[in-house]
């Protein structure tokens, strides 16, 4: 009896080989985890079709109990290892699932015995070119095989009622035997004769098992009491850049370990709790014109040092370091690397010391987000653009700054915006490729500009560059709440929350796009873990009193709402304010909400006008709510739009002036 034939998936560069679970690009392995792998043997199988993400996690899991973050993971995988064109294969269908979109031929053993073959020699032909003298010309011999090869393989996919199994069997034979013998002749040619280095030649063009994970930590003071953070971050996020960019490994982002400072942190013990195979971490110190700097490569599973190295040089010397702690780290994590990951490894955005260390200054500013820190950060910024005109990663710094003071102050919006869009535009410029600059960008067309397709536009490009930007995830997250798209902001904005699980931007949007999706009883679950571990945190308390009080459960929502504007030692915030003036609103507390109205009117904040709007929308006062509404947009305040997907407003919904009022920001009703 013979066994069935086995299928084969083949589109653009790619093969997929089910049986063997092997995926290769232009004949070279693409590594990829068991679960990815698995991920994209259903896609591929239903490809043109979309798959439910419960029916992939079904398929993929089986009647294993786990959550969407680890069919997120696994697509993100795919994506990464699919490269920058993943976009033309996977499409997400926002909510549902996922449809592959690639143009998918399916062949069968018969048809790939050639090609299978064809990848083999290569290797084989590979490792003559890297263990000879490469003055002879061998790509002549490998373009005579390639046309042999073109030649058989026409010949084999021949319409299945003419294949023969003999006859392929017998051209299979005769080009292993000819390519055997051009390989014999070019070893022969070239006086070779095996080496000792030929198995290790072989080695690297093994198949790993799964792509390496890395975290790479903020590194330490040598001396404790003189401590350079802006360095010891800034050591890490360059180092994250550099090695994030190698497609075999997985490296997490900066915003994931920004919270390994201590001096004591066990690496190991970090990397378990991050959940990666290997952690990078070392110490740093300057002292004058002197740089030492000491680093290691630690296995988690059991603590091992995989690598270490000491430098002791000048601090002018740095990117030297970096350079060569980054291709140490690709080198002990047995990284194959392609020309174009060489010259990331070591890609500078600067020449100038001076300039970089004044962009590491202004980076360590912004990511307070406090008012004053925010313009000390510019002010480095732009030192260290004279020191170095053309650095874009500082003016990307500058338009992350500006599109940050434009939405929460203190410069309005018609200031801080088109500076922010000016930098932005000029760091593109300078280099396309920065995700950074792009998400500035977009934040300036949705938050300014009301320009959403162009906004959609820079957000897909930032994640094209950088999948695990959280920036880029959160803002996307904003983009599908205007377009009215609850469910798919709440993706993309826990997306946000677990990249940067200590950035509090990202994990209070989570919670409130929740609630805007009108998903009160995760909401409910959400805040109230959140307020277990942090009782002083008034925005979960917001939420929980919101979302009650959309159920109708008035008296717990008073309960909540009381807690977030009596947090100890805080004056109570606007927006508490705001949802305790609405909650009055609506239960019939009438002058209880007109002195919420006045509070928040002297509080003379950008939200200010749309805080009150809130409140006179829960009284019905529809002309006033619609007043400051207008207000609201005139002064261009960021999240105006957000009447799209508010529950609180819906009571004006059915108002001529709220479609006029969508209108005006390039909105459909």
């Amino acid at each position: 009896m013979s066994k069935p034939e086995k299928h084969f998936y083949e589109f653009g560069p790619f093969r997929l080989d089910p049986a063997e679970r092997l995926l290769l690009r232009e004949d070279l392995p693409v590594p990829l985890t068991p679960k990815a792998f698995d991920t994209l043997v259903v896609l591929v199988e239903q490809s043109g079709h979309l798959v439910g993400k419960d029916e992939l996690m079904r398929e993929v899991w089986g009647d294993n109990f786990v959550e969407e973050n680890n069919l997120d993971k696994s697509i993100s995988a795919l994506r990464k290892a699919l490269g920058k064109d993943s976009a033309k294969y996977i499409a997400t269908v926002r909510g549902s699932g996922y449809r592959f979109t690639g143009n998918v031929h399916e062949s069968t053993e018969a048809e790939s015995v050639v090609l299978h073959e064809r990848t083999r020699t290569r290797i084989l032909i590979e490792d003559a070119k890297d263990d000879e003298d490469e003055s002879i010309p061998a790509q002549k011999i490998i373009g005579a095989e390639s046309q042999v090869m073109r030649q058989e393989l026409a010949a084999a996919q021949t319409p299945r009622t003419n294949r023969k199994w003999p006859l392929v069997a017998l051209i299979v034979c005769s080009i292993l035997l000819g390519l055997t013998g051009i390989v014999f002749v070019v070893r022969t040619l070239r006086g070779s004769s095996a080496t000792p280095s030929q198995p290790e030649s072989r080695a690297k063009h093994a198949l790993p098992s799964q792509p390496k994970t890395l975290a790479v930590l903020p590194f330490k003071p040598l001396v404790a009491n003189e401590r350079d953070e802006s360095l010891e971050m800034g050591m890490a996020d360059t180092l994250i850049t550099r090695l994030g960019n190698l497609h075999e490994i997985v490296v997490l982002p900066t915003s994931a370990v920004r919270k390994y400072t201590g001096l004591q942190q066990d690496a190991a013990a970090a990397g378990r709790e991050l959940s990666v195979d290997s952690v990078l971490d070392g110490n740093i110190q300057k002292a004058g014109d002197q740089l030492r700097v000491t680093a290691r490569l630690v296995r988690v599973s059991d603590g091992a040092t995989i690598w270490a190295d000491k430098f002791d040089t000048k601090f002018q010397d740095i990117f030297a370091v970096q350079d060569s702690i980054s291709e140490r780290v690709a080198g002990a994590l047995a990284v194959k690397l392609s020309g174009e990951e060489k010259k990331g490894l070591s890609k500078r955005y600067t020449e100038s010391v001076e300039a970089y260390q004044l962009y590491l200054k202004g980076y360590h500013h912004w990511s307070t987000f406090g008012q004053t820190e925010l313009q000390t950060s510019i002010n480095y910024y732009n030192e260290a653009l004279k020191k170095d005109p053309n650095y874009a990663l500082a003016y990307s710094g500058i338009a992350n700054t500006y599109s940050v003071i434009g939405i929460y102050g203190p410069l309005p919006a018609g200031e801080a915006m088109p500076m922010s869009r000016e930098a932005a535009q000029r760091a593109l410029e300078l280099d396309e490729n920065l995700a950074e600059a792009h998400v500035a960008l977009g934040a300036v067309k949705i938050f300014y500009e009301w320009d959403w397709p162009g906004a959609e536009r820079e957000f897909k490009r930032a994640l094209e560059i950088d999948p695990n930007n959280a920036g880029a995830h959160n803002l996307y997250g904003y983009y599908f709440q205007a377009m009215g798209r609850g469910d798919d902001a709440v993706v993309e904005m826990k997306r946000a929350k677990e990249l940067a699980p200590e950035w509090r931007i990202p994990n209070r949007d989570y919670l409130l796009a929740l609630f805007s999706a009108r998903r009160y009883d995760e909401a409910i679950e959400q805040s109230r873990q959140v307020v277990r571990l942090d009782p002083n945190d008034y925005f979960a308390y917001c939420i929980l009193g919101q979302s009650l009080t959309q159920q109708g459960r008035y008296e717990e929502a008073m309960a909540e709402l009381g807690r977030s504007v009596s947090v100890p030692g805080q004056q109570p915030s606007v927006r508490a304010l705001t949802e305790l003036g609405y909650f009055y609103a609506v239960t019939g507390k009438k002058g209880e909400a007109l002195k919420i109205i006045e509070q928040l009117k002297e509080k003379a904040k950008p939200s200010t006008p749309f805080q009150v709007a809130e409140v006179y929308a829960g009284l019905g006062d529809k002309d006033q709510a619609f007043a400051w509404l207008d207000r609201s947009s005139e002064e261009r305040f960021a999240f105006t739009w957000k009447i799209v997907i508010t529950p609180q407003f819906d009571s004006l919904r059915s108002d001529p002036r709220y479609v006029a009022l969508l209108r005006r920001m390039n909105l459909s009703p």
